[in-house]
C-alpha cells in the first residue's frame, strides 16, 4: 500500500510541475484599433499575444492555418454564446494536412499576431459582448485537447450604418464609398486641408484620429478616461458633431487661402509635417505654421495632434 502510494505521488509531481508552468504562460488579447464597431463592419481586429512569465523556454506549435491554433468564446449580456463563423466551421471540419512550426520562447518573451474576429464567430446582431480567446498549443485535433484561456474584452457592436451615417461615407462628387489609401504623411495631410477647402467633411474626418484630438484637452480627457466604452461612443459623436458646427479646435477648422507643405519627417511609426497656411481677412492675410503629428495605425497614417505658431500678417 505504502509503494503504491509512493508511485501515484511520483506520477502527480510532474504533472503539477506542467500545469504549474502552463499557468505562467499568459495569453493576452486587445483591440488592435480604438474605434467605433458597427453590425455592418467585419475590420474587429484583435491582437494576441502568448507572453512566456516562467523562467524555462516554452515550446509550442503555430499553425500556418490559424483555426487549428485559435478559438474565441464570444458571449452575449443573456450569457449566450454565439455561434461560429461559416467559414471557421468549413476550416475546421474540412480533411486537410495541419502544416505548422515549432517556436521557442524565452524566459519573458512574447510572441504576437492579429487575427480578424469574424473570421470565428459570427455576431449577427448589435448588443454588448464578452470575448474571449482560447489557444492550443499543441494544435486542436480533438475535444480533450485543452486550451489556454486569455482576459476576457467588451466589445460594443453599434447598429448597422444606414441612413446619414452611410451618406457621410460616400464622396458625393464622385458617388464612390470612401476608403482610405496608404497615402505617406504629406500627402495625408494636404488631403485633409483641400477637404476642408471644399468643405467635405467627410474627407477631412478620413484621416484624422478623432479619440487622439478628443484627448488632447485635458479636461475632455479626464472625463472621457471616467466614461463605459458605451458612454465614450456617444461623446465621441457629441464631439464629431460639434467639430462640424465648428465649437471646438477651431483652429484645424479654420479654412485656409492657400497652404504650402514646408517639411515632411517620419519614421516607420510616427511622423510631422509642417505646412505654413495663409488667411484672408479682407484687411490682410494671417500667415501661420502648423505642425502636424501622424501615427501609423493598422497600415494607414492618421493625425493625432497639431501645434501653431503665428508667422505674422502681409
Amino acid at each position: 500500500m505504502k509503494k503504491y502510494f509512493i508511485t501515484i505521488i511520483l506520477i502527480l509531481i510532474p504533472l503539477c510541475l506542467c500545469a504549474e508552468k502552463a499557468s505562467f504562460i499568459n495569453l493576452n488579447i486587445s483591440f488592435y484599433e480604438k474605434k467605433i464597431y458597427y453590425l455592418n463592419q467585419n475590420d474587429i481586429l484583435i491582437k494576441i499575444s502568448i507572453i512566456n512569465n516562467t523562467t524555462e523556454a516554452y515550446r509550442f506549435k503555430m499553425a500556418t492555418n490559424r483555426f487549428f491554433n485559435i478559438d474565441f468564446e464570444v458571449k452575449s449580456l443573456s450569457n449566450q454564446i454565439l455561434d461560429h463563423s461559416e467559414k471557421f466551421i468549413i476550416e475546421r471540419k474540412s480533411n486537410q494536412q495541419v502544416f505548422f512550426r515549432e517556436l521557442r520562447l524565452e524566459s519573458e518573451e512574447d510572441f504576437g499576431f492579429i487575427i480578424k474576429l469574424s473570421d470565428f464567430v459570427n455576431i449577427d446582431k448589435p448588443g454588448v459582448f464578452s470575448v474571449r480567446c482560447l489557444f492550443y498549443s499543441e494544435l486542436l485535433r480533438d475535444t480533450e485537447s485543452i486550451p489556454i484561456m486569455s482576459n476576457t474584452l467588451t466589445l460594443h457592436i453599434r447598429p448597422p450604418v444606414i441612413g446619414e451615417k452611410m451618406h457621410e461615407k460616400i464622396d458625393v462628387e464622385t458617388g464612390i464609398a470612401l476608403e482610405r489609401e496608404l497615402l505617406p504623411p504629406d500627402e495625408v495631410v494636404k488631403y485633409m486641408i483641400q477637404a476642408r477647402q471644399r468643405s467635405r467633411w467627410n474627407k477631412f474626418f478620413l484621416y484624422l484620429d478623432l479619440e487622439s484630438i478628443l484627448l488632447r484637452n485635458p479636461i475632455r480627457a479626464a472625463r472621457y478616461k471616467k466614461l463605459s466604452q458605451e458612454q465614450r461612443i456617444e461623446m465621441m459623436d457629441d464631439f464629431k458633431m460639434e467639430l462640424m458646427q465648428e465649437k471646438l479646435e477651431r483652429e484645424i477648422l479654420v479654412i485656409p487661402q492657400s497652404f504650402e507643405i514646408l517639411t515632411t519627417n517620419y519614421t516607420p511609426r510616427n511622423g510631422t509635417v509642417k505646412v505654413l497656411e495663409k488667411f484672408d481677412y479682407r484687411d490682410y492675410i494671417e500667415v501661420k505654421r502648423y505642425t502636424y503629428y501622424l501615427e501609423k495605425k493598422n497600415g494607414y497614417w492618421l493625425i493625432i495632434d497639431y501645434t501653431l505658431e503665428n508667422v505674422g500678417t502681409e
